[in-house]
């Protein structure tokens, strides 16, 4: 039996994705395949993924033109035979047991979601700092503490979390393509649609944070989709009566400040404080606005 799926789309990664696979690949958990979605990749990624399949069997191959993350994912879904289901970027890393203990975590306690840690990593795999951090093993089963305790208003992560699969059946389109922060919604929805969240302590992801990577660049279609995802939360979370802070959701303008082109500083203005990010991520000072009080 396949205990987890484990869904990882690749965009030209071929520098990280060895490290990627082998973290897969040497997880306590064995029972587990190992979807990659090769989504028209231009480098040596495809190939590594192939070096990587005929070694072992738990890595399935979906070779792909240039969709999109969505799409990537939603194929992938399709395909998944696991109990649960996982995401990995194929730049990133997680520790050896990460699965089996979010796995046990979940079926032992009859949970539909069990969430790890998150840790940030540069480029060189050194501890930059800890994003999230979970102290003990708690189930949640309202929706609000759900969303406050993955702070999912200004952390939609889908990575850090399995989620059991039946739970995707409720979903017509899974992640919405041709989009930008399309893992906003399905983080709202997911959270909402399950019965009961665990959080699991001493386990985490590693995000590899790059600040001059492509992902990061800005656009005026990142940015109006940005804006579009935002308002679509909020709608979502008012439709259904959703008890939380909405202040926390809507940025009005952002800044950023470059030197030499590379985005040093980022100031994001929300309705009641600005928060300026180092490399445009890293938040560093929070101030408030004249509308806080």
């Amino acid at each position: 039996m396949t205990k987890v799926s484990v869904i990882m789309p690749v965009f030209n990664c071929e520098k990280y994705l060895r490290a990627c696979l082998e973290s897969l690949l040497g997880q306590t958990l064995k029972e587990i395949e190992i979807i990659c979605v090769n989504d028209g990749s231009q480098d040596n990624s495809l190939k590594i993924l192939q070096e990587y399949a005929q070694n072992d069997s738990r890595i399935k191959i979906i070779d792909q033109h240039n969709q999109g993350v969505s799409i990537a994912r939603n194929n992938a879904i399709k395909l998944a035979k696991g109990e649960f289901i996982g995401f990995v970027d194929a730049d990133d890393l997680i520790d050896l047991d990460y699965f089996e203990k979010l796995y046990n975590a979940a079926v032992k306690n009859d949970c539909d979601i069990a969430a790890a840690g998150i840790k940030w990593v540069s480029n060189n795999g050194e501890l930059d700092k800890i994003d999230l951090k979970f102290k003990k093993f708690k189930i949640y089963t309202k929706t609000s503490e759900k969303y406050k305790v993955t702070n999912v208003a200004k952390k939609a992560y889908i990575w850090n979390k399995i989620y059991k699969k039946e739970l995707f059946d409720k979903f017509e389109t899974v992640f919405e393509p041709g989009i930008c922060y399309e893992d906003m919604m399905f983080s709202h929805r997911i959270l909402h649609n399950s019965r009961k969240l665990i959080t699991v302590p001493n386990v985490f992801y590693y995000y590899r944070f790059n600040p001059l990577s492509l992902v990061r660049t800005d656009s005026p279609e990142k940015k109006a989709d940005f804006k579009k995802e935002i308002l679509k939360t909020i709608d979502y979370v008012k439709k259904h009566n959703i008890k939380v802070d909405l202040a926390k959701y809507y940025c009005k303008n952002v800044k950023v400040v470059k030197f030499i082109g590379i985005p040093i500083l980022r100031i994001k203005n929300w309705d009641y404080y600005s928060i300026y990010y180092l490399f445009r991520v890293i938040p560093i000072l929070r101030v408030p606005t004249k509308n806080y009080f």
